[in-house]
């Protein structure tokens, strides 16, 4: 047998690893009911005839906090304090730790900037300092925890330069500056619906918000003011938004915003997302604390192994919906895991951008490379959730099986990353699985091993980062 056979053989048994050990993804029984969300979800399922999956193995459930609210997986040192930990109430603990961090508030921003196009260049055009300052503004106010009823006032309400007034990038953020075109983009966002899914009266309504917004231009370049030929006093938007607040509808689509950032859809049960709404109200608006709620449920803590109806065990908070890695949580794990940087840059000369770090950082939907762009990153041109990609293709397994440049990547692995470790393999399995290899697992390597020696091990990196469990979300 070849080597490349071999590597394949073991790619493949690494593949469906779940067939064989399922206990390495889940533990014996159901999440236990540890909330009221909980119990209203054991009994909605009761009333469907509806099963709960097991509940998810320590290893999976660290990899999916880490990777749902940071955007990345996490390093060995951080998988191991989680699957070592004694807490029972480690999970909470953990999520409660990583909604305060920057990366969190990073990830969140990212987020945001795609449904609210934060992109310099065609069809935009926000231009790089206004872009630079809506990612920020966006920034600061979810990292200070700013409620999301008065996050989105903020927005609608907003006027000024677009060089100072970050929120004021709303109205600039649209391809074209009528009424119609900004009124289609607040229906969007307040509602998760454009402007023709909604009733000849509502239209009207938007329409009319939005029809005395101006733009002017200033000397400073590309600088734009916006404005409202109405006074303070008459300026429709005020009302209009006060309105807004007040109808569940607006707090149901916030609720079903992170739920899709969440789980990777909106397709729950509308009882589910009706009593988060409900809760949702009635913590004035915190996204946090909503957030911290989905996260600790037993909605999320259920494996990803399904023995029903997928379809309606997922739509029920059943079973964990599996999924392909973001293109930036893809890109950002891949640094991190190989310990280089990426670097991207705008293709437009007014100016040229630059950066060096976190695809999930980049503020500035401009900025990019070919991998993003080949893993399906939006573009940000309409806001729309359709934009982004999350299926596997042809062309991205072609990369993934033979780019030189990510091929020379993980072999920097072990020059940096496991020269000091004595147990390679499992190092490596922390490294892109957030485990260790099961007996099984290693005496299927031992066994292909006894014949290559260390070269099957130095291809292990491509195995792992090949294989469903890494490129997935489970």
């Amino acid at each position: 047998m070849t080597l490349y056979r071999t590597i394949c053989l073991f790619a493949a048994v690494t593949a469906f690893a779940p067939l064989f050990s399922q206990n390495i993804y889940q533990k014996a029984k159901p999440p236990a009911e540890i909330s009221s969300f909980d119990r209203f979800l054991s009994q909605t399922r009761q009333s469907v005839k509806i099963t709960s999956a097991p509940e998810a193995s320590d290893n999976v459930m660290v990899r999916r906090l880490y990777l749902d609210l940071l955007g990345r997986v996490p390093t060995p040192k951080e998988a191991l304090a989680y699957i070592q930990g004694k807490q029972e109430n480690k999970q909470s603990v953990l999520v409660k730790k990583l909604l305060q961090t920057e990366e969190h508030a990073m990830f969140m921003t990212m987020r945001y900037g795609d449904e609210l196009r934060i992109k310099s260049e065609f069809p935009i055009n926000l231009w790089p300092n206004a872009a630079f300052l809506y990612t920020r503004t966006i920034y600061d106010a979810y990292r200070n925890n700013l409620p999301y009823d008065k996050f989105a006032s903020q927005l609608i309400l907003s006027d000024g330069s677009n060089f100072r007034n970050g929120y004021a990038n709303f109205f600039r953020a649209v391809p074209k500056k009528d009424s119609q075109t900004i009124a289609d983009a607040a229906a969007q966002f307040l509602f998760g619906k454009p402007l023709k899914k909604l009733s000849v009266k509502e239209q009207k309504e938007f329409i009319k918000a939005f029809s005395g917004i101006k733009f002017k231009s200033t000397r400073e370049w590309k600088e734009e003011i916006v404005y409202s030929v109405f006074s303070p006093e008459k300026d429709p938007r005020h009302p209009f938004m006060k309105q807004v607040l007040q109808k569940n509808e607006f707090a149901r689509n916030g609720v079903l915003r992170l739920w899709k950032w969440i789980f990777g859809s909106d397709n729950a049960a509308p009882e589910i997302i009706d009593h988060l709404t409900e809760q949702f109200r009635k913590n004035n608006y915190d996204q946090r604390a909503l957030l911290s709620m989905i996260c600790t449920s037993s909605a999320y803590r259920v494996s990803s192994i399904c023995s029903g109806d997928y379809q309606k065990m997922t739509r029920y908070g059943a079973v964990y919906p599996v999924r392909r890695l973001d293109a930036e949580v893809l890109a950002d794990s891949i640094a991190q895991i190989t310990g280089r940087k990426n670097s991207y840059s705008s293709v437009i000369p007014e100016p040229f951008s630059y950066y060096n770090g976190r695809a999930a950082a980049i503020p500035d939907g401009s900025v990019t490379d070919q991998f993003l762009l080949l893993f399906g990153r939006p573009s940000r041109d309409t806001g729309a959730a359709g934009e982004r990609k999350n299926i596997i293709t042809a062309d991205q397994r072609l990369y993934l099986f033979n780019s030189s440049d990510l091929n020379n990547r993980l072999n920097q692995i072990f020059r940096y990353k496991l020269k000091t470790e004595k147990d390679k393999l499992g190092a490596l399995y922390l490294l892109f699985y957030s485990r260790m290899p099961t007996p099984a697992e290693r005496k299927s390597f031992q066994e292909m091993n006894k014949k290559w020696k260390w070269r099957l091990l130095s291809r292990m990196p491509w195995v792992l980062l090949n294989s469903k469990e890494f490129l997935y979300q489970h």
